[in-house]
């Protein structure tokens, strides 16, 4: 039976999947804003990779004691709302992009920025040691937004280093996969797969997603528990630097300064309604059960 809590659940998947088909935007950042980060990369790193095993040797039974670890409730009506944040969304980005794309960027600028305060929240102090992190952050993503794109054709191996790239980006608050499938020549030709579902490019990419997937969210649950404050400083500067990208996209095209700022304002305010409603205390008791 469906209940209100996975209807929840379902919708800030939706969030994060739509938010990492925008380049410029992270589906961890929209993880942090609703509260279940921590939750998400716990679930991830309790789901036993040795299951498929014991089901293939007829071990059903425990297949099944294995299974039952797994945070059913949570994950899977967050997957599903993934899916379909990720596939509805897909289409609607082309035509966003083909058609208004200084609008499109300006959007992703308001929402990059506003993105920022919540990262900040969760640095607990500022010293010289959170400093230097957030600066590295900055510089790196500043220089690799500035770098001539790659130019790689599209083939099965680079589509699987592709979902590696982009699955782990989803799940690091500040860095958007997207930005990295266009950073790898790669956005453009994923959301045309996505759109026309062609399944062979579609199962390599969520295949690379899963070995990325689970090779990297068990680091990121270490760091995190013991460097929190330093990690976040450095998503920090990744995020400042990393709006780069759609500052040279708004100046490239020089549209009229309106159509750079009420869109910006629109991505600023969606963000901090969406955190002030999974931060009221009226929420709180449906939110996180």
């Amino acid at each position: 039976m469906i209940k209100i809590k996975h209807i929840k659940r379902i919708f800030e998947g939706m969030l994060m999947g739509g938010a990492n088909v925008i380049p410029g935007v992270s589906g961890g950042t929209m993880a942090l804003i609703t509260g279940i980060y921590e939750r998400l990369i716990h679930s991830i790193n309790t789901i036993p990779l040795s299951a498929p095993f014991f089901l293939l040797k007829g071990d059903y039974r425990e297949f099944g004691d294995r299974i039952k670890s797994v945070d059913h409730n949570f994950l899977i009506p967050l997957i599903i709302g993934i899916l379909i944040g990720t596939l509805s969304l897909a289409r609607f980005m082309e035509y966003l992009l083909d058609t208004v794309p200084a609008i499109t960027y300006s959007f992703f600028f308001g929402l990059i920025l506003a993105g920022l305060g919540v990262i900040y929240k969760y640095i607990d102090e500022v010293d010289i040691r959170i400093v230097i992190w957030g600066i590295f952050g900055f510089l790196f993503a500043f220089f690799l937004v500035g770098l001539p794109k790659l130019q790689t054709e599209p083939n099965l191996f680079i589509i699987f280093i592709c979902g590696m790239a982009a699955i782990i980006s989803m799940i690091l608050p500040g860095l958007s996969g997207a930005f990295i499938l266009i950073f790898l020549q790669q956005y453009d030709f994923m959301l045309n797969a996505l759109n026309d579902l062609n399944i062979p490019v579609i199962v390599t990419f969520i295949t690379g997603g899963a070995v990325g997937l689970f090779t990297f969210s068990k680091l990121l649950e270490y760091l995190l528990n013991k460097y929190e404050s330093a990690i976040m400083a450095l998503l920090f500067g990744l995020m400042v630097g990393g709006l780069r990208a759609p500052g040279e996209e708004v100046i490239d095209i020089n549209p009229p300064l309106y159509q750079f700022i009420v869109p910006a304002i629109i991505g600023a305010v969606l963000v901090i309604v969406i955190e002030y409603i999974y931060v009221s205390p009226k929420q709180m008791m449906i939110i996180y059960v």
